[in-house]
């Protein structure tokens, strides 16, 4: 009995570990798609008029582009851009 409660909890805790990523996953996404919107609006070159600010826009809105379903990086990206533009 004892090793037949140990599998039925096993199968529980799987069954709530996939429920739980697959929220996070789209989640993610969810929240990717809005700051990736809000990122590029803001790093966007056409915005610069001065070169450096420009080559910068262009480095920033490549890498942005790059990372545009990830979350974490548009994340980390945002706390970069804050301080560099």
């Amino acid at each position: 009995m004892n090793i037949l409660m140990r599998y039925i909890n096993r199968l529980r805790l799987r069954r709530k570990t996939r429920r739980d990523e697959s929220a996070n996953v789209v989640d993610g996404i969810v929240r990717a798609r809005s700051l990736y919107k809000r990122l590029a609006n803001s790093v966007h070159p056409d915005h610069y008029e001065n070169p450096d600010e420009k080559k910068l826009a262009e480095e920033l809105m490549r890498r942005v582009n790059d990372n545009r379903f990830n979350y974490s990086e548009l994340v980390k990206l945002e706390k970069e851009i804050k301080g560099k533009l």
